[in-house]
């Protein structure tokens, strides 16, 4: 079932939401809010295709897809890589030697300092690297000023990878493929690599506890915060399969 929704004089009809993880889907402790499972089932049993989007690796969204009842379609590493439902191939966007060549730059850096970045499941990812923010985000992009790169802090996780690619635009190549306009999808999170991907789609929305730059680009923010947020946004917008 498919919600007509109207922003200002426009009308768009919301078949699909793409959904980031990590403050959206969970608590401050990355705790998955059940609630928010369930409501992404009831999505799902009732048409409407979920799709998650995350900086997590593909091994864990292939995990979560399966276990919070998705159709397996997912976003992982910010962009850089992304599956089409359970039976798609993974699909690997950016030169990850990119990143890793400036990772190496940030190594040399601070173990001059006697720090060892805490790096994030170096052996599972494909397109970017990700570690610990356990050192200044602005002092990486000094050091990597000039560099091809991105660099994002996702408030869990600093991530490193090269330079074009994003949430935002993953989530176009996944709309194309799912024959889903991204003007007919709500897209909802709580980070800055959640910008671009809010604001292609037909519904931009985050969650009380985003950044003020998220809810900038939003066109509805939750009065709740984290999985309670999500909670409420999707209510909100698909009250003809909610109120029932």
């Amino acid at each position: 079932m498919w919600k007509r929704v109207a922003f200002g004089h426009a009308k768009i009809v919301l078949k699909a939401v793409i959904t980031d993880i990590d403050g959206t889907l969970t608590d401050e402790k990355r705790r998955l809010n059940t609630t928010a499972v369930e409501t992404i089932r009831k999505l799902q049993d009732n048409g409407v295709e979920v799709v998650l989007a995350s900086g997590n690796t593909s091994c864990i969204l292939k995990g979560l897809s399966k276990l919070i009842g998705t159709g397996g379609t997912f976003i992982g590493e910010n962009g850089g890589v992304f599956r089409i439902g359970f039976s798609g191939s993974l699909v690997v966007l950016p030169n990850r030697q990119i990143a890793l060549e400036a990772l190496d730059v940030l190594i040399q850096h601070f173990e001059k300092q006697g720090i060892t970045l805490d790096m994030f499941s170096p052996r599972e990812r494909f397109a970017d690297v990700a570690f610990a923010r356990t050192v200044p985000v602005q002092v990486i992009r000094e050091l990597l000023s000039g560099w091809n790169v991105t660099i994002l802090d996702t408030n869990f996780a600093i991530h490193i990878q090269e330079a074009g690619f994003s949430k935002g635009k993953a989530f176009q190549k996944i709309a194309e493929e799912l024959r889903i306009p991204v003007s007919s999808f709500l897209a909802i999170g709580d980070s800055e690599n959640d910008i671009d991907m809010i604001q292609a789609a037909g519904a931009g929305c985050c969650v009380a506890n985003s950044a003020q730059e998220v809810k900038e680009a939003a066109v509805f923010i939750s009065k709740k915060s984290y999985g309670d947020g999500f909670v409420e946004t999707i209510t909100r917008f698909f009250p003809h399969i909610f109120e029932r």
